[in-house]
C-alpha cells in the first residue's frame, strides 16, 4: 500500500486540539473487484474492441450490495460517523480518535488494511480537514493508497490540479472557467473571490471556498443519488423486438427497486439507446405524476423507445434511468391510491426477497427470457450494469 503525507515529513499529527480529521474511502474497481473474486479464472484488463473472445458478464447488483454493506459494517468499527455516498465510496468523520486508534492516521491506515483483510478487496482513502480535500486526496492516491494532507495545507495541494478534479465541476463549467483563463485549482483562488462572484454568482463564493479546500456547507449525512439507472450491452446485436422488450421491463425492475430503497418516487424517466455504429441517443420524459411502480416505468421508457426506433438498425445497448426525485407521489383518487398501495406492497415484499435471496428469486413475467432448452442451460445472455449518480 502506497502511505504519502502533504506536509512536513518529521511532523506527526498533533493530538494536543481537536482538529477535523474527514476520511473518504473510495474501492479500487469495485465492480470487477468482486466479480473477481467469485471468480478468478475472469480476465480483467480486456475490453471487446482490443480483445472479441474476452468474457462479459452480467452484473450482479446484489453480489455488490452484500459486499457493501460488509464495508459499512467493517466502516462503523472505526467510527459511528459513516456516510456511504455510494456502494462503493463513504465518508468517515475520523475527529477525535486519538484515544481508540491512536490517531486519525492511524486509523485510515489500519482501516484499508482491514478492508483487504476481510473482504479481499482493495481501497483508497484520502485524510484532510474537509471533505472536498479528502475526495481529490482519495483519487490521488489511487490505487490501494493513502493520502494524508495535514491541516494548513489544503490549498497548496489543489493549486497545481486541474480544475477538473474538483467535484461539482464539469464539462459545462470548466470551459468557461477556461474562458477566464483559470485552467489550474489555484487559479481559482488567484482570480479572487469578488471576482468570481460577479461573474457566477452564488456559486463563484462556493468555487472560491472549495480552492482553499473548505467545506462551505454543513455536510449533509443524508445524501443521496440525483439519478438511478440501469443498462446492458448486448453480447450480439438485436433487432428482436420480444428481447428488446424484456431486457427494457427487465431494466425497469432494477430501477424500481432502487427507488423503493431509497424511498424515491420518479418525476422523470429516461431511455439509453446505442445502436450497432455506435450512434447513441437519450430521451427523457417528464410524468404528470411520480412513480416507482415497474409498470409505470416501463410503458413509459417503452413509448420513448418506440418512437426512438425505426426498425432498421439493430441495437448494441439499452438504458433506463430516473431523476427528479421527490418523496411522496401525487395525490390519488381514494380507489387508485388504494390499488397503487397494494401493488406497492407486493413490490416491496419481492424486493426484501431479492435481497436476502438474489434479485432473479423474485421476477415479474413479463421480464423473463421464453423457456426453452438452451435457456434452462445457460443464463440470459446480458450483462447488467448499475450506477448511481
Amino acid at each position: 500500500m502506497n502511505v504519502n503525507r502533504m506536509g512536513p515529513q518529521s511532523q506527526a499529527p498533533s493530538t494536543r486540539h481537536l482538529v477535523r480529521q474527514i476520511l473518504h474511502v473510495d474501492m479500487d474497481a469495485f465492480f470487477v473487484s468482486v466479480e473477481e473474486l467469485e471468480d478468478p479464472s475472469l480476465p480483467i484488463r480486456t475490453a471487446k474492441r482490443l480483445c472479441p473472445q474476452a468474457i462479459f458478464l452480467r452484473g450482479h447488483y446484489e453480489r455488490y450490495r452484500d459486499y457493501s454493506e460488509r464495508l459499512g459494517k467493517l466502516f462503523h468499527e472505526f467510527t459511528p460517523a459513516v456516510e456511504m455516498v455510494s456502494i462503493d465510496e463513504a465518508y468517515l468523520d475520523l475527529t477525535g480518535c486519538e484515544r481508540l486508534h491512536g490517531g486519525a492516521f492511524r486509523a485510515a491506515d489500519r482501516l484499508i488494511r482491514a478492508v483487504k483483510e476481510h473482504t479481499g478487496l482493495s481501497c483508497s482513502a484520502g485524510l484532510s480537514t474537509s471533505h472536498v480535500v479528502s475526495k481529490i486526496a482519495s483519487d490521488q492516491a489511487k490505487p490501494h493508497g493513502l493520502l494524508y494532507v495535514f491541516g494548513g495545507r489544503e490549498a497548496e495541494f489543489l493549486a497545481p490540479l486541474p480544475v477538473r478534479r474538483m467535484p461539482g465541476i464539469g464539462k459545462v463549467t470548466e470551459p468557461e472557467l477556461g474562458s477566464l483563463g483559470i485552467f489550474k485549482i489555484g487559479g481559482i483562488r488567484a482570480y479572487g473571490l469578488e471576482r468570481l462572484k460577479n461573474h457566477f454568482g452564488k456559486y463563484g463564493e462556493w468555487l472560491h471556498a472549495k480552492a482553499l479546500g473548505k467545506d462551505i456547507e454543513a455536510y449533509a449525512y443524508s445524501e443521496e443519488p440525483k439519478s438511478i439507472s440501469h443498462e446492458t450491452t448486448f453480447d450480439a446485436d438485436t433487432d428482436d423486438v420480444e428481447e428488446i422488450e424484456r431486457t427494457l421491463f427487465s431494466l425497469a425492475e432494477l430501477v424500481a427497486m432502487r427507488l423503493r430503497d431509497h424511498a424515491f418516487f420518479a418525476r422523470t424517466v429516461g431511455l439509453k439507446l446505442r445502436f450497432v455504429d455506435f450512434t447513441t441517443l437519450t430521451r427523457d420524459l417528464t410524468l404528470e405524476e411520480p412513480t416507482r411502480l415497474d409498470s409505470v416505468i416501463f410503458e413509459q421508457v417503452l413509448g420513448l423507445f418506440k418512437r426512438a426506433w425505426n426498425g432498421q438498425r439493430k441495437i448494441r445497448l439499452l438504458g433506463v434511468r430516473t431523476s427528479n426525485f421527490e418523496s411522496s407521489s401525487f395525490q390519488l383518487g381514494l380507489i387508485e391510491a388504494e390499488k397503487t398501495a397494494k401493488l406497492t406492497r407486493a413490490l416491496e415484499a419481492a424486493d426484501r426477497l431479492r435481497k436476502r435471496y438474489g434479485f432473479e428469486t423474485m421476477r415479474l413475467a413479463r421480464g423473463l427470457d421464453p423457456p426453452s432448452a438452451e435457456a434452462r442451460k445457460s443464463p440470459p445472455r446480458r450483462r447488467f450494469f448499475g450506477r448511481e449518480d
